[in-house]
């Protein structure tokens, strides 16, 4: 049996990413993963995709409070998985931790793929497609993310995210 917080982590994690980022394209997404192509700079669409990274590194490192990073750390944060919702990072990071008082059972997630989508100068849409496996057993999550992610002085970080998951 899963812990009821493994659908918030998937919801970040996931997304994942293992390939490098697209060229900008006007009204379309400026990344995605299947497509991708190494880029002679570092544009913002390229910045989210790192956030995204750090995410999936974190988490398959089993280390939530550096997983958490990554989400604003405000009571304005929401997060969304499923049917479940958390108000504020506090909740989220307060879950995470009671959901996993065992780190090695957080699973690990590998990334099906990853787009990204400036709206605005200081506003990205992430879309991901994660599954996420656990040790000692045969059970598969799988699952898509929607984050919405601001840029703030710090960097990019998550303000909203969904997740819809599915055992396997």
């Amino acid at each position: 049996m899963r812990p009821r917080i493994i659908s918030p982590v998937l919801c970040a994690l996931l997304p994942c990413f293992s390939l490098p980022a697209t060229a900008e394209v006007p009204g379309g997404w400026q990344f995605d993963s299947l497509t991708a192509t190494p880029a002679a700079s570092t544009s913002d669409s390229q910045l989210v995709y790192e956030v995204l990274l750090k995410m999936l590194d974190r988490w398959n490192a089993h280390d939530i409070e550096g997983h958490l990073e990554v989400y604003w750390k405000s009571p304005d944060l929401l997060v969304v998985v499923d049917s479940e919702q958390f108000n504020g990072w506090q909740q989220l990071h307060d879950s995470y931790i009671n959901g996993y008082p065992d780190r090695s059972s957080m699973g690990y997630i590998t990334p099906a793929r990853i787009q990204v989508k400036l709206l605005k100068p200081d506003l990205a849409l992430a879309l991901t497609w994660w599954s996420i496996s656990f040790p000692n057993s045969k059970q598969k999550v799988v699952g898509n993310t929607t984050m919405n992610l601001q840029k703030f002085a710090e960097g990019w970080k998550v303000v909203a995210a969904h997740s819809s998951t599915a055992e396997m």
